[in-house]
């Protein structure tokens, strides 16, 4: 990769509508929206809220932190997955009420309990054709 590329490349969100990086990447949030109608709030960006059917819907930042409410060991990977095997998927409720849904690391299988505190944390899940790091959310135990 030449000097000018790698200038060039940058650290990209997984998905746009639900995670909004700053300064150089190694930071974060999510995002969500919340119902002006009656203060539902979700993870993502629905075209309508799935509590009283407004479309009435405003972006928010929703919290790094939350609870863990489930979670499984998969020891089968979908196909494409290039991290280690097995790993943990946990839900994690957020302080607004939604619940987001990724892979919590930084924790032995033998650690993990529901209702531990957590913590997002981002990392860089690959690269696109142009050299861009996409960087996707996880989670991992609050210190």
């Amino acid at each position: 990769m030449s000097e000018t590329e790698e200038k060039s490349s940058q650290r990209i969100p997984v998905m746009s509508s639900n995670l909004r990086l700053s300064g150089d990447g190694t930071e974060g949030v999510l995002l969500g929206a919340v119902c002006k109608s009656c203060g539902e709030y979700f993870f993502g960006s629905p075209d309508f809220c799935l509590n009283c059917t407004s479309s009435e819907l405003g972006e928010v930042e929703l919290s790094r932190q939350g609870i863990l409410r489930t979670y499984t060991v998969i020891w089968v990977p979908p196909p494409g997955w290039q991290g280690a095997v097995p790993y943990i998927l946990g839900s994690v409720e957020l302080p607004e009420g939604p619940e987001v849904v990724s892979e919590v690391v930084d924790c032995p299988q033998e650690a993990i309990s529901i209702g531990m505190p957590m913590e997002l944390t981002l990392r860089v899940g690959g690269t696109d054709k142009k050299g861009n790091e996409i960087v996707v959310y996880k989670w991992r135990p609050a210190s």
